[in-house]
């Protein structure tokens, strides 16, 4: 069967045509793909058309991770009951149909139906979104744990993305509380090299415990530790005293 046929057939029969009722709204070609907000993308569809052309979808590009979830939430039920074009749509206009109702009888739940922002809250509100937009947009500059420079990134979100985290652990770890991300340590301001990474020790500015002491020594005991571990301490505290004393 011709998929992208049958799906080019149903956007095409979505145009220069007026439904009455429930409706959704689709983008013929989905977003996870390139596809925009722009009034020629977007195709009026009756929830079981919306189904159908996500079950296309799915056919037409079987490697699409993001198209896969959307064609699940249409057709798994909570009872994992598998749902199909009419079920699906007569839920989908039985809820728009009970939100329509609860606002008329309960009004809207922020109080917004019929009414506008003032001038000054939309102001604010603006103001916000430009500073929280900055600051996704701050470069951000990525370095080895040994110190060594790595990427340069143009945003937080960038960063994000390149790195497989969330833009929180980005941000949280370029303003210095966390030690590093994804075994990489991340500033705002650039330079060719940064101090290693060096984990700090649960017992840093305290003392050993005798319990600590014995702990230690009977762990030790009868046991010499190998030359290759004795070269890397000795070099780690050697990197160690000569970053103090150049911070001094």
């Amino acid at each position: 069967m011709d998929y992208k046929k049958h799906y080019n057939k149903l956007m095409e029969r979505s145009k220069d045509r007026h439904l009455e009722g429930y409706v959704e709204r689709h983008h013929i070609i989905p977003r996870c793909l390139g596809g925009t907000d722009a009034a020629d993308n977007i195709a009026v569809l009756t929830p079981e058309e919306h189904f159908v052309a996500h079950q296309l979808l799915i056919k037409i590009y079987p490697n699409c991770p993001p198209l896969i979830n959307a064609a699940i939430i249409m057709t798994i039920h909570h009872t994992d009951v598998r749902a199909n074009n009419k079920l699906f749509g007569w839920l989908r206009r039985q809820a728009s149909k009970a939100r329509k109702e609860w606002i008329i009888e309960n009004g809207h739940p922020k109080g917004f139906l019929g009414k506008k922002h003032k001038i000054d809250d939309i102001e604010k509100i603006t103001a916000g979104i430009k500073k929280s937009s900055a600051e996704k947009r701050i470069v951000i500059h990525a370095y080895n744990l040994d110190g060594s420079f790595y990427m340069t990134y143009n945003s937080i979100i960038e960063c994000a993305k390149a790195l497989k985290t969330n833009p929180s652990n980005v941000k949280y770890t370029a303003d210095g509380k966390f030690g590093h991300c994804k075994n990489k340590q991340l500033r705002y301001n650039f330079s060719e090299s940064i101090a290693p990474y060096v984990k700090s020790s649960p017992l840093k500015g305290k003392e050993k415990t005798l319990e600590h002491r014995l702990n230690q020594s009977k762990a030790m005991k009868g046991k010499k530790r190998s030359a290759k571990w004795c070269e890397e301490h000795s070099k780690a505290m050697k990197e160690y005293h000569a970053r103090k004393k150049t911070n001094e």
